[in-house]
């Protein structure tokens, strides 16, 4: 990622939860800003809280584990501090070009009526989508993924909704630690399937829209979660993954094209395409560095 930003091709980082996995030890934050110097001295590095920054007993997570080492979210908002209305109220959005980014935090309460879920349904209502033509939700615990005891029903049952509702075309999700793609799903129903575009890219057609396409993405540097080869998947799984990485893309008004890298070679290991408008055949390079159009970057360090 750090050659990726050395390119001058690159305009920002999302780090979706589980920041350093300092867990109360500071010299350990000290060490992994070290660390990202490289990449968020250089561009805009916008994160999501996640387990290991907040939860705690008796903190007021949704979960009650010991998993922050005590710090409840008190170091993450110290040194991450983000575009959030209030202290411990870390879910906030912002517009880059053509994208809006909604960025939740799984920690705190989400169910209906409580401050977040408002939140969530007034932000995705006031998109203006003829500057912001697309949507991006991103938050830490999946809604989606084949790896057993990381889906909470409960979350996926209360916000799901509010995603098909207000047409959010991506949802970027971290803590698995492992790649996986699904269709346009909803409920766990495949809407639509994505076809194979003249290149071979997978390509979903969001000129009539039917429900998000949903990816973990949380290859990004502690120990991996592999897939069993005797599992058998379902329908809405796509694409599987279980190597260390980061997903990088660029928007235009009428395409948003997606890979997934895996660090250790530069090689493509996933790539899609979501379009809406007019179609056009997309182009993908296949080395480590984008090409002069790739212009934004969707990524981790580390979940």
């Amino acid at each position: 990622m750090a050659k990726e930003v050395e390119s001058g091709q690159v305009d920002s980082v999302f780090h979706i939860g589980d920041i350093s996995y300092a867990t109360g030890f500071l010299v350990e934050w000290d060490y992994f800003l070290s660390l990202i110097q490289p990449v968020a001295s250089h561009v805009t590095y916008m994160t999501a809280i996640g387990n290991h920054e907040r939860d705690y007993i008796n903190s007021g997570s949704v979960y009650i584990t010991p998993d922050s080492g005590g710090e409840c979210g008190v170091a993450y908002e110290a040194y991450f501090p983000m575009p959030t209305s209030a202290k411990d109220k870390p879910w906030y959005s912002i517009n880059q070009a053509g994208i809006h980014f909604t960025v939740i935090s799984t920690e705190h309460p989400w169910t209906e009526n409580s401050e977040q879920y408002e939140w969530i349904g007034n932000d995705l209502a006031s998109v203006d989508r003829s500057k912001t033509p697309w949507v991006i939700f991103t938050g830490h615990r999946p809604m989606y993924s084949s790896y057993p005891g990381n889906v909470d029903g409960r979350f996926t049952d209360a916000l799901e909704p509010l995603l098909l509702k207000e047409k959010v075309d991506l949802a970027l999700w971290g803590h698995v630690h492992n790649y996986e793609r699904t269709c346009a799903v909803f409920q766990k129903d495949c809407k639509a399937m994505p076809t194979k575009g003249g290149d071979g890219i997978d390509t979903y057609d969001n000129t009539n829209y039917t429900a998000p396409v949903h990816v973990v993405i949380g290859t990004a540097g502690f120990k991996l979660d592999k897939f069993s080869e005797n599992q058998i998947y379902d329908g809405w799984s796509l694409s599987r993954h279980t190597e260390f990485g980061y997903i990088r893309g660029h928007a235009t008004k009428e395409e948003l094209k997606i890979e997934f890298v895996i660090s250790n070679t530069g090689t493509v290991g996933d790539s899609f395409v979501i379009n809406k408008g007019k179609k056009q055949q997309s182009s993908w390079s296949k080395k480590l560095l984008p090409d002069k159009s790739l212009k934004d970057i969707l990524g981790e360090i580390k979940l």
